[in-house]
């Protein structure tokens, strides 16, 4: 296969479960992707802004930021598709029933949760994200919102999409991360929608795409790219998505694949 384009998720996928990814040899595949003109996209539910902080080192690097709402290259900037005011207070009045949830509103820049929140929620949410601030209500914010981050109880996480789906129909759809956790997207605003655009902005066809991930927001990237990979760690439903599966993000299965497939 000719492959131009190698586009991945983070957690789950690339990174370890410490958030973490084996820098040195990461470097020496890009490099090697590099002299062969192949383009190597992170996928993230992350704002672009952080991951541009995390990549540094390779600014000529493409950036898919909240799930797709955002494209980020140094040298191009920022593209970002956000709700309207509207939007963003139906997606709030709509949850407002669900006191057991945890909401962080992320915007292009900073992300904004409620002061009184769960402690240990703020606190995953000021690792995860680059910028965070509180706020003594939400439907106060200004800031325009590129996605809602949603914790949840995981036992609740099936029926939570099954009830907001319809709910927020044309205003948001539920992206399940995992048990336990979402993110409500604007609608066609995905990793899939993202890497279309990129493609034709680069003149590269899905056949000349390979992608990586662990999720079922990684689904639309799965069956726009002809070649999808799911992690092992991955559930079942997302590898019966995937035309090969590699080892876990533990075990740096996504570098393996990279090595073993495309620079061997």
């Amino acid at each position: 296969m000719t492959i131009k384009l190698i586009a991945t998720d983070m957690d789950g996928t690339f990174l370890n479960d410490h958030g973490d990814y084996d820098q040195e040899r990461f470097a020496n595949d890009y490099a090697a992707l590099q002299q062969r003109g192949i383009q190597f996209v992170i996928a993230s539910g992350h704002q672009a802004a952080e991951l541009a902080t995390t990549f540094s080192a390779y600014p000529e690097m493409w950036l898919i930021g909240g799930n797709g709402a955002e494209l980020w290259q140094r040298e191009a900037g920022l593209k970002a598709a956000t709700f309207s005011p509207q939007a963003t207070q139906q997606v709030l009045a709509a949850l407002a029933p669900y006191p057991e949830l945890q909401v962080a509103l992320c915007g292009t820049q900073t992300v904004h949760v409620l002061a009184h929140a769960n402690p240990q929620f703020v606190a995953n949410m000021r690792d995860y994200y680059y910028q965070l601030e509180t706020c003594a209500d939400l439907t106060t914010v200004t800031d325009p919102v590129v996605k809602f981050d949603v914790i949840c109880p995981a036992a609740m996480t099936d029926q939570l999409v099954y009830e907001l789906t319809p709910k927020l129909a044309g205003i948001a759809v539920p992206a399940s991360g995992g048990q336990g956790s979402m993110d409500l997207i604007q609608p066609g605003m995905h990793k899939g929608r993202a890497l279309k655009q990129l493609g034709e902005q680069l003149g590269i066809l899905p056949d000349e795409m390979l992608v990586f991930g662990d999720g079922t927001n990684d689904l639309e990237m799965f069956h726009y790219a002809t070649h999808a990979v799911a992690m092992q760690n991955a559930p079942e439903n997302v590898q019966a998505n995937a035309t090969a599966v590699t080892g876990t993000n533990v075990d740096d299965g996504v570098l393996d694949y990279i090595e073993q497939h495309i620079l061997s």
